[in-house]
């Protein structure tokens, strides 16, 4: 047994001579120690199986030999016709080059296992996993699921769509992700946490394969193009731009790292290593919802002579200079579509309240609107009940303390179509929460009361 290197070449010692002999080939990178890794890509409808490809046999002769070793793609001349041998291996080329990215900014990364469940048979259908019906590419529980249903919708050649979902893995073990997935196009209007989780893929694919063209192919023959073709550093701020849009997020991103400087409001080129380390560093652990308003506070905090310069960046986006981790919660200067806002403070002694609405204007499901967080700080520790007192029909919350650490202290719970619901918990004097109001399984236009009491 043996290892290639980052080539593809490799060497055994000691093989006997004039021996028929065959060479096994796993889908797997693996590597102990500092840096380390293990990835493997294995067949989600075949019980998990390691996918691996094997020569037929032959000779080792009497002297050193060099044996070359072709994975065919399985395609004639219109259609696949033979098993797509290649489709794991180009798999993990494309995570490798992730890898890569990140291991330019810190060399002794060690990254947790991840498999990644790739089949011929892997569908857009929503059902069996194991019968290959897996809805879309995505990752879900540490493990990365890819498309590759012939004439449907194949993603092992897509480099940017796993690139993409790999940027989730990201967040997952290095950083921290704020929401779940949701279908949407790139210039919706969505919620802060998901247009932060989007638009860091989507910059991240760039950043890793070195190419700001986002493509993703489907279709009969494999030839029709899924979606519109994204050119991150081509895109066009529009009446859509803005804090809760994915495409704004990406385009701040990948401008803050790409070496390309010919935009006048661009100027930096600040590469991966200073991204990483608030991904992985402040931004892992900030008082806050994860989001474009965090990340740039906290990057201007830690490069105080660059915040000019990514001021005219974030500008460019319609965003307003973003000040504190909160977008403005502080009383700085707030965004535009001020209305749509999500923070609130409560207020009062020592019944703390506040009134909030929650709006499907912008859709439903992680759009801009469907939620808003209400900020609390607790006077005395002590047991407290949250009455919540919705004006039609449906009520939900969760709740977050979020300084000095973050952590949900009462997971999500809602109540429709009754118009009240009561949360509790014994909350800390000196920490800081935050009541996430809105419904996640029936969004609907309501206005929130909410009373913190003491018990």
């Amino acid at each position: 047994e043996t290892n290639t290197d980052s080539r593809g070449r490799y060497n055994f010692e000691n093989i006997p001579v004039d021996t028929d002999v065959k060479i096994r080939i796993k889908a797997q990178m693996y590597k102990t120690g500092t840096p380390g890794w293990d990835v493997r890509v294995v067949d989600n409808t075949g019980r998990g199986s390691l996918n691996i490809v094997e020569t037929t046999l032959f000779n080792t002769g009497t002297s050193q030999k060099i044996k070359y070793i072709h994975f065919p793609s399985g395609w004639g001349k219109y259609s696949y016709v033979t098993p797509r041998v290649a489709a794991p291996f180009a798999i993990l080329d494309t995570i490798y080059k992730c890898m890569q990215l990140v291991l330019s900014a810190d060399p002794s990364t060690v990254f947790p296992l991840l498999k990644v469940n790739w089949s011929e048979l892997n569908n857009i259908s929503i059902g069996h996993y194991d019968r290959g019906d897996i809805g879309s590419s995505q990752y879900k529980n540490g493990q990365l699921y890819i498309l590759g249903k012939a004439d449907e919708d194949t993603d092992e050649y897509d480099a940017p769509v796993i690139a993409y979902e790999w940027g989730y893995y990201y967040q997952d073990k290095f950083s921290r992700s704020g929401n779940t997935k949701d279908s949407y196009r790139h210039n919706d209007f969505l919620d802060i946490r998901f247009a932060f989780n989007g638009g860091w893929n989507t910059a991240f694919v760039a950043m890793a394969l070195k190419d700001p063209v986002y493509w993703d192919t489907a279709g009969s023959g494999q030839s029709e193009s899924r979606g519109k073709v994204i050119n991150i550093e081509g895109g066009i701020p529009n009446n859509t731009s803005g804090w809760f849009s994915e495409a704004s997020v990406h385009r701040i991103l990948y401008d803050l790292y790409d070496s390309g400087t010919d935009e006048s409001f661009d100027t930096l080129s600040l590469g991966f290593d200073p991204i990483h380390k608030i991904m992985t560093g402040p931004q892992k652990n900030v008082g806050a919802f994860t989001s474009i308003f965090s990340f740039i506070a906290l990057l201007k905090k830690a490069r105080p002579y660059d915040a000019d310069a990514i001021d005219k960046i974030v500008s460019h986006e319609r965003i307003a200079p973003i000040t504190d981790i909160f977008g403005g919660l502080d009383g700085n200067a707030r965004t535009n579509h001020a209305a749509d806002y999500p923070y609130v403070e409560a207020t009062g002694s020592p019944v703390q309240s506040a009134t909030v609405s929650v709006t499907t204007k912008y859709g439903i499901h992680n759009r801009l609107g469907n939620f808003r967080y209400v900020r609390f700080s607790i006077p005395t520790s002590d047991h407290y009940i949250l009455h919540i007192s919705s004006s039609n029909g449906s009520a939900g919350a969760s709740v977050y303390q979020i300084a000095p650490s973050f952590k949900k202290v009462i997971p999500y719970q809602s109540y429709s179509p009754a118009h009240n619901m009561e949360v509790g918990d014994y909350f800390e004097q000196g920490r800081t929460y935050l009541l996430v109001l809105g419904n996640h399984e029936n969004p609907v236009d309501t206005t929130y009361t909410v009373t913190i009491i003491q018990e």
